[in-house]
């Protein structure tokens, strides 16, 4: 139990200290009021679209006395009007409509069920269990009075046959679902009840309310109000109907960090090009299912199955989780989410033959984590993300994938979605996760054969970050786990769209700066792929593109057949230009393109026979501006050479 979960129960045991110490029952006189608070206003995501509000607490005394007997206690209507639209999960499978909308998981308690806080009846109030009214236009119920060691007192009972006295009577309903309409939930038919002994008071806390908090995007710290009103046969007197229940802020900085190797040259490897940042711009925002219960991975998990739905479902506790008030309701499953917060990284643009990798979890390694020892992760609260099976999706049910290691994703536009399964609720957290990337060359069959080109590739990889998953369906819909039911879910756009690296061909330029086969002299040249060397350089295989520039160049560009790594290729430049006499022949410089990176060139020029004059020198290694990226075996990235290098 943290700090604030502490905070919680202390207040509600003052709250019911006068209760407990009451002796005598009797009239206080004059009408119920009411006081109305928010129990806390929590600062939620304006990316969110069903974001939990504080609980509403209505806190009432003095009224005058019911008989006991066969009179109903007087019923009215509490109706909450929100400044934002309601999204809490409607209940499905033929449940009845309400008077005013559809039944919901929102849910009213009256006098804190469940909450263990101690009574002066026992088996009533706090003490009581939950005890649900199945109907969403209210439950009937009677007033008696419970005969105990302290002395007399009013208590709340349901029952179909009252009699007076009641033998035995049997707590009332305690929980009632409320119905959403818009920004409205109203709650039926709820028993009004004074609680006339003075030093005692009734509550009705009001929880399980989510709202679209995106519809007040644009707002540093946008405040969502609840006004609460009441109507029908009996009312409450409210001294504050009004209320803040929440504050509405943007909750995440999604980050890409690049590598600063530069642009990626094509070729077939594994490199590491990216880390993905999701950073809490507010404590708390991102949270497990539900409050984690164990020491395992999967602690957020253990308190999901049917006999555990029940962890989470004391009154006033602050389970800092996606779900909320968790209880069995009529239709629903109220205040249970779906998953707890998601991450997605959505990639776009990505060259034909690329695949992309993602880390199987967030690459910070908790600081008391132990491979294989259970409970290291929870040493002290460490975060934890999960990669989801790709088969989940991003509203699917929770499937984390096999390998927490490098996982590929496939398809044209792949997906990786992170589930939050540990978290500190304290600290503001940076989830981040490794991309890496294998990149194979779309390269045609290599021959010498004029136009034969390797494709560029197209655009830059970029990659989207977001909450996921993301709906354009902001309002509340009947239904569980698909987009746009789905609890949490988020805006579409939430995202930000970062380039990832830039990917060029692999290519040497090589510049023969003088180059001649006139009047009596040619040139020789000779171009080795040195990318087969001791240190197990990433090897390249291509072919080289000889443009000339000068006297008599060649109007179409001429190839070599290919050089595998290790080789070399040699010819002369009367072989492209013959001299034939006065004004023929070439006399100027050739810039070599080659396909493939570790080429290097060597020139001699001569006269016929090298009788007389001649001389050599190496080709220049240039650059086009865009300094190219490849691998030794050990994955390490070095440059190819260049004149700038």
């Amino acid at each position: 139990m943290n700090f604030r979960r502490c905070i919680t129960a202390l207040a509600l045991l003052t709250l019911f200290a006068g209760l407990a110490a009451a002796q005598n029952y009797g009239s206080a006189g004059g009408a119920m009021t009411c006081d109305t608070v928010a129990q806390v206003t929590p600062t939620i995501r304006a990316e969110g679209v069903t974001e939990l509000v504080g609980d509403i607490v209505i806190t009432c005394q003095g009224g005058n006395a019911s008989a006991s007997g066969s009179i109903p206690i007087p019923q009215g209507n509490i109706v909450v009007s929100l400044s934002a639209p309601v999204t809490s999960r409607l209940a499905t499978g033929g449940v009845p409509l309400g008077a005013n909308g559809n039944p919901s998981e929102a849910l009213l308690l009256i006098d804190e069920p469940n909450s263990g806080i101690a009574a002066p009846v026992a088996g009533y109030g706090p003490a009581a269990p939950l005890s649900l009214c199945p109907s969403a236009i209210g439950c009937v119920e009677y007033p008696t009075q419970v005969t105990t060691a302290a002395g007399n007192y009013i208590v709340a009972t349901a029952t179909a046959n009252p009699a007076n006295p009641l033998t035995t009577p049997n707590p009332g309903a305690n929980v009632f679902q409320g119905n959403v309409s818009g920004n409205l939930v109203s709650f039926q038919g709820i028993p009004f009840l004074p609680p006339v002994t003075s030093g005692i008071v009734r509550v009705y806390r009001i929880t399980n309310i989510r709202v679209n908090a995106n519809a007040l995007v644009g707002t540093s710290l946008a405040p969502i109000t609840a006004s609460i009103s009441t109507n029908g046969q009996s009312t409450l007197a409210l001294l504050t109907p009004n209320v803040t229940v929440a504050y509405a802020t943007n909750s995440m900085t999604p980050t890409v960090t690049t590598g600063s190797a530069g642009p990626l040259c094509t070729g077939q490897n594994t490199l590491t090009v990216a880390t993905l940042n999701f950073k809490e711009l507010i404590p708390n925002a991102f949270k497990t299912r539900v409050a984690p219960i164990g020491t395992n991975t999967y602690s957020s998990y253990l308190g999901t199955s049917a006999a555990a739905y029940y962890m989470q479902n004391a009154p006033g506790q602050l389970y800092s989780s996606e779900s909320g008030f968790i209880f069995p309701a009529t239709g629903v499953q109220a205040g249970l989410a779906d998953f707890g917060t998601r991450f997605k990284a959505t990639f776009a643009n990505l060259p034909s033959g690329m695949t992309v990798y993602v880390s199987g979890q967030n690459v910070i390694t908790p600081p008391n984590y132990v491979p294989g020892l259970p409970g290291s992760f929870y040493a002290p609260e460490p975060s934890y993300a999960l990669l989801l099976a790709s088969s989940a999706g991003e509203a699917g049910v929770f499937a984390a994938a096999s390998s927490t290691g490098l996982v590929a994703l496939s398809g044209a536009a792949p997906m990786a979605v992170w589930e939050v399964v540990n978290t500190n609720t304290s600290a503001i957290e940076n989830f981040q996760f490794t991309v890496a990337i294998a990149y194979s060359a779309n390269v045609p069959p290599l021959t010498n054969v004029t136009g034969l080109t390797t494709p560029a590739p197209t655009g830059t990889p970029s990659v989207t970050l977001a909450y996921a998953p993301t709906s354009t369906n902001a309002g509340p819909s009947v239904g569980a786990n698909t987009t746009s039911t789905a609890i949490p879910r988020f805006m579409a756009g939430n995202g930000v769209l970062n380039g990832i690296i830039q990917i060029v061909p692999c290519q040497t330029l090589l510049l023969f700066p003088y180059v001649t086969s006139q009047a009596g002299f040619d040139t020789g040249i000779a171009i080795s792929n040195t990318s087969a060397d001791p240190w197990s350089t990433l090897q390249t295989t291509g072919y080289c593109t000889l443009n000339f520039y000068g006297a008599n160049a060649p109007t179409t560009a001429p190839q070599t057949p290919v050089i595998p790594p290790g080789t070399e290729w040699a010819n002369t430049a009367y072989s492209y230009v013959p001299y034939t006499g006065a004004g023929t022949g070439f006399a100027g410089y050739i810039f070599a393109t080659c396909n493939f990176q570790f080429a290097h060139g060597f020139a001699f020029v001569s006269d016929y026979g090298a009788r007389n004059l001649a001389m050599g020198y190496l080709a220049l290694i240039v650059t086009n501006g865009t300094p190219q990226t490849t691998f030794r075996g050990s994955g390490a990235s070095v440059q190819g050479e260049a004149l700038n290098n």
